[in-house]
């Protein structure tokens, strides 16, 4: 399937899809970062749809691309220029990519270098404002499309521009709260299949579990929904009550749930592996209140005399820089070095703890992958420098920049790069990541793939979705012959099984049904820490 894309905002891309005039939030494969690539407003684009994100898989080839004019045409201005005369420079410009892994702290007003075509720009903005022809069914803001591009025209993958409403939504993602009932789901036939279920959440008050299907929400049937609409029908405001149709072992039963402001962004409890006591703490993000929740369960191990402490920072993005500096500065002396910074024009500097009292641990362990991210790395990477914890997993993401925001006068909101950060050896860990003491991979996705399966595919077939659902059936144990996309009666017996196993139309033949089912049991797979090789290995080892 093709698409255009007409937005980024923080790493999602909309794009619009012509042949089913429909619009999606689509995320871009990392191919695209480790070819030094970046998917571009305007370009047309291969993608796959899933469970909850579109993903743009391949760029086709561009018309067109913007070239900026060498530095020695650059000048200096002494002053900030007003944001009309540079306005619609992005009139031109094909917007790159906006990253989505997040670090952010207070910052002053940046500092803004322009060229003296001020003339020809306003003589673009006037022309356009009053001849062009909107010959699309979009609404096209020339205000917010060209501070848009002008932002992205930085080629910073980290810098963006969103609208007040947008803010709102980011900065709630990033802080990890928001309020609904505190599930995790992906759509099936019948509706929405839950994946996970939050420690503590409503959802896990009322008795839902992973496994069940939300059929209805207030009456509203959720089958064949997208994503955003059910969370619109799911999610409401702290105290409200929504009367779920739940379909649960194969009965259906009417839940009601209370709503609650929820903070996803931690979890902690003392487990136990052999005869060694420890403490799990698991972040998701560094929100506004994480380090608080992260010393209430360092406290609490400590009042159970635990000597081992694992950080799991897996699949985290970021947040808060200064939610990293204060989880840090719980295990540093005010003496010791927790970061180094570097802002523009300006020599690096180093940060130093703010207290004494600091947790100490006789073993440390944090688990990592390619997805931990900005802040989640500088917490790793000083722990791993300086205290000596262990490193368990694959390398992680490499964003050793910060960003600010700015708010602007109509409420909408500049997110910029302001500085690079350090690990407290002075080691920069941007386009890099931290090398894990310990290498160790975990269920391999690739090559699995969510594109919607538009025809049924019988045996004898030959096709990349075959090869998608093979590999599937193989993870979830139901051992396809091959995984090179012929459908074999080898692989017709094993989808029969998932078939029966799922109560699905028992035909041997690979359906749309079949795959969105599949999905959602590969995301309750995933989030099962018995299937997890890294957690696993880690039990091997922890002491």
């Amino acid at each position: 399937m093709t698409a255009i894309i007409t937005c980024l905002i923080s790493g999602e891309y909309t794009i619009y899809d012509q042949s089913s005039k429909k619009t999606f939030i689509a995320k871009a494969r990392g191919i695209f970062r480790n070819q030094n690539i970046s998917p571009k407003v305007g370009d047309i684009v291969e993608y796959e749809y899933g469970h909850s994100y579109a993903t743009i898989v391949k760029i086709l080839p561009r018309r067109n691309d913007f070239i900026r004019p060498p530095k020695k045409e650059i000048k200096k201005e002494t002053k900030q220029k007003p944001i009309k005369e540079i306005l619609i420079v992005i009139l031109i410009i094909v917007c790159l990519a906006i990253g989505y892994f997040a670090g952010y702290v207070s910052k002053k007003d940046v500092v803004v270098k322009s060229t003296n075509n001020k003339g020809v720009i306003n003589e673009v903005y006037e022309t356009l404002d009053k001849y062009w022809v909107n010959t699309t069914d979009q609404d096209i803001n020339l205000d917010a499309s060209a501070i848009e591009g002008m932002v992205a025209g930085l080629n910073d993958p980290h810098s963006s521009y969103l609208t007040s409403k947008e803010a709102v939504e980011f900065n709630q993602t990033v802080a990890g709260n928001y309020q609904g009932i505190g599930v995790g789901f992906s759509m099936v036939e019948k509706g929405a299949m839950i994946t996970k279920v939050y420690n503590d959440s409503p959802a896990s008050k009322a008795g839902l579990n992973v496994g069940d299907i939300i059929m209805q929400a207030d009456g509203k049937d959720l089958a064949n929904l997208d994503t955003d609409k059910v969370k619109e029908y799911v999610r409401g405001d702290d105290g409200t009550e929504v009367t779920l149709t739940v379909l649960s072992n194969k009965k259906i039963s009417e839940i009601k749930v209370t709503r609650g402001a929820l903070d996803t962004s931690s979890f902690y409890e003392i487990r136990k592996q052999r005869n060694t006591s420890f403490g799990y703490i698991e972040l998701s993000t560094f929100g506004t209140d994480t380090a608080n929740q992260v010393e209430e369960a360092l406290k609490s191990f400590k009042q159970a005399n635990v000597q081992t402490l694992v950080l799991d920072l897996r699949d985290n993005g970021g947040g808060y820089l200064t939610a990293a500096t204060d989880i840090l500065d719980l295990f540093f002396s005010s003496d010791e070095v927790i970061y180094q910074m570097k802002e523009k024009n300006s020599a690096a500097k180093k940060y130093y703890a703010n207290t004494d009292s600091k947790y100490e641990f006789v073993n440390g362990y944090i688990l990592v992958n390619g997805n931990t991210a900005s802040a989640s790395e500088l917490t790793a990477g000083a722990l791993q420098s300086e205290k000596g914890y262990q490193l368990v997993g694959t390398t992680t993401y490499g964003k050793g920049s910060a960003q600010t925001q700015k708010t602007l006068s109509d409420g909408s909101v500049l997110k910029y790069t302001y500085a690079k950060w350090m690990i407290p050896n002075g080691t920069c860990i941007n386009g890099k990541g931290l090398t894990p003491d310990i290498e160790v991979e975990n269920v391999s996705l690739d090559g699995i793939s969510t594109k919607d399966v538009k025809e049924t595919l019988k045996v004898d077939c030959v096709n990349t979705r075959i090869k998608s659902m093979q590999k599937m059936l193989n993870i979830l144990g139901y051992s396809a012959d091959r995984e090179d996309g012929y459908f074999s009666v080898a692989t017709q017996d094993a989808l029969k099984k998932f078939e029966a196993d799922n109560d699905l139309t028992v035909d041997g033949e690979y359906s749309q049904n079949d795959k969105q089912m599949m999905i959602a049991r590969m995301m309750i797979y995933i989030n099962n820490h018995e299937n997890d090789k890294q957690y696993e290995y880690l039990m091997k080892i922890i002491k």
